[in-house]
């Protein structure tokens, strides 16, 4: 070796260069065979398809991190697609919107760990390296040079006599280690692709300089890294992947902790649920029993037993059912991320690792975040009470159904010690109504002596002020026509109900809030015209300017200015803004917005209506107007205003599609409609009335599904109500600000809870973690628990 060859910096450079690669193709050929080793053990569900249950063809995945066949996801999202642009992932049930995931596109992407593993990698073929001359003349000397052109090997002295040659002068020479070095480039590309995106062609992963810019998301060559990437944070490939492999193993850690923990709470589940049906089962039973001893004398009495029965256990059921949905789709979702990534840490790449640290990594801290939902649940103890069974007192041997609660998991204790006495749920009715028995005046001081017929009446009844519309009459009505018993129509019933029976039971005073969460002072100073949360629990303020989006913890994460000419006129409680220009006569022009945050357009077009108390519209974008007057065509003098109030439905081409009114209800039940907001999932639609001082409830046909607030000679229960929202399990909550008081209403009209403040809230619903919200003039938010 020459002098000038070690004073020559380049040559010094291409030492180190060959010494690098070395090492690197060492430790690359030690990784191939711990691969090749583990691909021996890989599981067949984690190259097959969950919905043909076939080997992945071109295998692609879901923000959920589960991964299907391209032709069988694309089968299922075009069968699957709601009209919002949303389809369910088959497995967890989580909801993908493709188009809001890619940037409009509709492409998944390609997971490229189940592609590699689903084709065998094959070792390039080791070509002899001999002297390509020499051994065509005889002679085997090993080849110390590569001809690209040519593709053979050739010894120092071919080399030589090759060059030399005026044909082959322009040929392209490599080493041999050179040769191997792209031959190991080429299968890799071949067989993987391109799997990180890379600076330019130049780029070599086996380079001593070779980096992978952090911040540019990008592989970088060492002439890049020093003239575009120099200020960046860049690293080695090798050390990011196990930075990654490090930092994910805490959080996979807590993911196994919450499958385990919703695991036991689902057998929880079970062990309740058949709880449940053994006891509704003995008291359905009981009540058939009872019945043979009354025979026909007292069998609607049964059916009504029957009926309260079902009612009470299928609330109970009905809860169970969603929770446990609700927790099934969360531990597919964690099964799926930890499949997932421990899938990508046993078999992944160092280049796969890092292309999929990010996505892994948001995932798993979306999932930690999100409540687990394994609070327990309140289940009611009902059970039938045991009367005095006399001739004179036939319907009291079926005695009353009670309603206790209890926590899933917990023992319920002795029955007998928590029931309560009979005497305490008692509830009595005259018949006068029907034209059977005696005036109820007139027997009052006898009332106490004659036969009693106790009404099925549990600790949680909500409707001591309220009848729904289509069952007005009493259950002592429903008896006393269909009975001609004499003995049945001598029974007597008194107009008597423990008022403070509930209030014992299920009022609170709203107090110690969980966390509190103060409006930024900016949005404080403008006037707030409405504030709503949406599904994600994103808080949704609008002002006279601007829409703020602020996510859970007050942090303003966007903001919607409002066009030239537009007001806003109604923020519903799931935040949806609506706006409005006025057009003159009546007239309108109708915005409103979807509740994202992103500021689209859900409902847009002119309408005319006499006067707007509200505008929502609901997921379809059916527009929902509430107001105190309505048009009407006369024949004399064409149209004109009546007044009454009424809900008006427009649909998307602005034409109205139904207005409901008083007559529709044969019944005054709508006088000034406020707020309105819309139950997606049970296609229902509240609506608060502080005219008649009651919540309407209507099904998808506009019919009326329970109403609840004041009713004429009784003790009034609602001043308004002013404010009126719904959480995830269907129920309505109902706000009364002059009373200060806030009621739990369970989708069928029950009234579950009632809450006190001495506060006058501004804003009250929920939140996706079934949080109580309440937003005060002065911009501060407090969130309660309220279920538990």
């Amino acid at each position: 070796m020459s002098t000038d060859s070690l004073d020559d910096p380049n040559w010094a450079v291409q030492q180190l260069k060959v010494e690098f690669r070395f090492r690197r193709n060492s430790a690359l050929r030690c990784t191939s065979m711990d691969m090749e080793q583990s691909e021996l053990v890989i599981p067949r569900q984690l190259l097959c398809c969950k919905l043909c249950d076939e080997e992945f063809t071109k295998p692609c995945y879901l923000p959920c991190l589960h991964t299907f066949c391209q032709k069988c996801i694309d089968e299922h999202r075009i069968n699957s697609t709601d009209d919002d642009g949303y389809f369910p992932c088959p497995t967890c049930m989580t909801e993908v919107g493709l188009e809001e995931e890619h940037g409009g596109q509709g492409n998944l992407p390609e997971n490229i760990l189940a592609r590699r593993l689903s084709v065998p990698t094959i070792d390039p073929i080791k070509r002899e390296t001999l002297c390509f001359y020499c051994k065509n003349a005889g002679n085997f000397v090993e080849g110390k040079t590569h001809c690209v052109n040519c593709d053979e090997f050739l010894c120092t002295s071919c080399t030589n006599s090759h060059t030399a040659q005026e044909e082959f002068a322009d040929h392209q020479l490599q080493s041999e280690e050179d040769y191997n070095a792209s031959l190991e480039k080429s299968s890799s590309t071949t067989t993987q692709g391109q799997v990180l995106t890379v600076c330019c062609e130049a780029y070599d992963p086996l380079d001593i300089g070779a980096m992978f810019c952090v911040e540019c998301d990008i592989s970088v060559c060492a002439d890049c890294h020093v003239n575009k990437h120099a200020e960046h944070r860049c690293a080695e490939l090798m050390t990011i992947a196990q930075h990654f492999e490090t930092k994910i193993k805490e959080p996979l850690k807590e993911l196994d902790n919450d499958s385990e923990e919703i695991s036991e709470f689902l057998v929880n589940l079970d062990s309740t649920e058949q709880t449940i049906l053994e006891q509704k089962d003995s008291l359905k039973q009981n009540v058939r029993d009872r019945t043979k001893q009354l025979c026909s004398l007292i069998k609607d009495y049964q059916k009504l037993l029957l009926d309260d029965i079902e009612r009470r256990f299928d609330d109970q059921l009905e809860e169970i059912k969603t929770r446990r949905l609700d927790l099934e789709m969360h531990l597919e979702a964690i099964r799926g991320v930890k499949d997932f990534t421990n899938n990508l840490i046993t078999y992944g790449s160092y280049e796969e690792k890092v292309h999929l640290r990010k996505k892994v990594g948001y995932r798993i801290r979306e999932l930690c975040e999100e409540s687990l939902g394994t609070d327990p649940i309140q289940i009611h103890s009902v059970r039938l009470m045991e009367p005095n069974v006399t001739v004179d007192t036939i319907c009291d041997m079926f005695g009353t159904i009670s309603t206790e609660e209890q926590s899933v998991g917990t023992n319920a204790g002795d029955p007998e010690e928590n029931t309560p006495t009979s005497q305490h749920f008692q509830r009595y009715h005259s018949f006068g109504d029907s034209g059977h028995g005696s005036d109820s005046m007139e027997n009052a001081e006898n009332v106490e002596t004659e036969p009693e017929l106790v009404e099925i009446f549990g600790k949680t009844h909500g409707d001591l002020h309220r009848q729904d519309s289509k069952q007005s009459g009493s259950d002592s009505d429903m008896l006393s026509s269909s009975n001609s018993s004499d003995k049945i129509k001598n029974v007597k019933f008194r107009e008597q109900v423990e008022q403070n029976e509930f209030q014992n039971e299920n009022v609170f005073n709203l107090e110690n809030p969980k966390r509190e969460v103060v409006l930024p002072a900016p949005i404080q100073k403008e006037c707030i015209k409405g504030i709503g949360i949406n599904e994600k629990g994103d808080i949704i303020v609008g002002t006279t300017t601007t829409i703020h989006v602020l996510e859970k913890r007050g942090i303003v994460r966007g903001q919607i200015p409002l066009e030239n000419g537009w007001n806003i006129h109604s923020v519903a409680s799931d935040g949806k803004v609506s706006m409005t220009v006025p057009r003159g006569d009546n007239r309108f022009k109708v915005r409103v917005l979807r509740n994202d945050g992103t500021g689209h357009i859900l409902s847009d077009f002119n309408v005319e209506s006499f006067g707007l108390n509200f505008v929502t519209a609901d997921k379809s974008g059916t527009l929902i107007i509430t107001s105190n007057r309505y048009a009407q065509i006369h024949k004399s003098h064409g149209k004109a205003a009546k007044s009454g109030g009424n809900i008006a439905f427009y649909g998307s081409d602005g034409y109205l599609l139904r207005r409901i009114t008083n007559e529709d209800f044969h019944a005054n039940l709508l006088e000034k409609p406020q707020m309105v907001v819309v139950d997606e999932k049970r296609s229902r639609t509240y609506v608060a009335d502080p005219g008649s001082h009651k919540v309407i409830a209507l099904n998808s046909e506009g019919g009326l599904a329970f109403e609840y607030g004041n009713i004429e000679g009784q003790e009034e229960i609602y001043q308004g109500p002013d404010l009126i929202s719904i959480d995830k399990y269907g129920n309505v909550i109902v706000t009364d600000k002059r009373e200060g008081r806030i009621d739990i209403l369970g989708h069928k009209g029950n009234l579950k809870k009632s809450f006190y403040t001495d506060d006058i809230p501004r804003f009250v619903g929920a939140t996706p973690d079934k949080l109580l919200v309440t937003a005060m003039p002065d911009g501060n938010m407090k969130f309660y628990e309220y279920l538990s």
